[in-house]
């Protein structure tokens, strides 16, 4: 029996692909994105000795972070911010009808509402090697760009985007 690995070589931080099936606008400018952690939490169980822990059965998944160059034209910036505010509809219900109305697909309207992601992770020849699949991706927050006129180069911009699921997997 061999101790040694079929595969010696370390997985690379920059062999990944990440796509939302409704923001093809931000596919090719994702920078970083982190893989969230997981938690099963411990029920206590009391006892007349003491309080046993067991396993609990609710899986806790983190938010997901994507840090993304925003494009020329801000269509990537834009197509979160969209969806965001159409979901908060700060000036009137109409902003969510619209923007429920956009694509005209047959879906249910809090279907609407969410997209599945994908998350390829590559391997040093940058070919897939896993697929993760995260289920029913909702933004929760957008970040700040920041524009500087003082820099002696150029530092293209940049802005994260937080995202809640229902949990992802491994395919």
């Amino acid at each position: 029996m061999s101790t040694i690995p079929a595969n010696l070589n370390p997985l690379s931080p920059n062999g990944f692909q990440f796509s939302i099936q409704k923001l093809p606008e931000l596919t090719y400018f994702a920078q970083q994105v982190a893989l969230p952690s997981i938690s099963l939490p411990n029920v206590s169980v009391y006892t007349p000795f003491s309080t046993a822990q067991v396993a609990g059965d609710v899986l806790t998944y983190e938010p997901l972070t994507i840090d993304f160059l925003v494009d020329e034209n801000m269509a990537n910036y834009l197509a979160i911010s969209d969806w965001i505010v159409a979901m908060g509809f700060p000036e009137s219900y109409q902003q969510y009808i619209s923007y429920q109305n956009k694509d005209n697909i047959n879906i249910s309207e809090l279907a609407k509402n969410y997209s599945d992601a994908t998350l390829q992770i590559l391997n040093s020849s940058n070919n897939p090697i896993q697929t993760i699949t995260f289920v029913d991706l909702v933004p929760t927050s957008l970040g700040n760009m920041t524009f500087l006129s003082t820099s002696d180069s150029v530092n293209y911009v940049t802005c994260s985007v937080t995202f809640d699921y229902t949990y992802f997997k491994f395919q």
